[in-house]
């Protein structure tokens, strides 16, 4: 992981750490990894069904309607990925974190 990511994250894993505990941490990350990875599998299949819908449709006010709640579903997936990007960075940081403090170095 790049130093510059790792430094972003690394005051909220000692937070966390300090807070909850190495285990609780451990739990919370992933349960929010999971959490996030559910929300992503659902809005790309709830895309997926709103395309298939406008290619059988012939009503144009539809394809319209279904074209624009595709849009707003793909900045909502968007958002999402960028969330699933940080929530995977932050628990590299913690695993690298909780490396440093069993080897000593923290």
């Amino acid at each position: 992981m790049d130093e510059r990511i790792y430094l972003s994250h690394c005051d909220t894993i000692k937070n966390f750490v300090k807070n909850l505990g190495i285990d609780s941490t451990d739990d919370y990350l992933q349960q929010e990894l999971s959490s996030l990875m559910k929300d992503v599998v659902f809005l790309r299949e709830k895309i997926d069904g709103m395309r298939k819908l406008m290619e059988k449709s012939t009503n144009y006010d539809e394809m319209l309607h279904l074209q624009y709640d595709i849009d707003d579903a793909q900045c909502l997936l968007d958002n999402l990925l960028q969330k699933l990007k940080t929530a995977d960075e932050r628990y590299i940081c913690f695993k690298q974190y909780i490396a440093k403090i069993k080897s000593g170095l923290v």
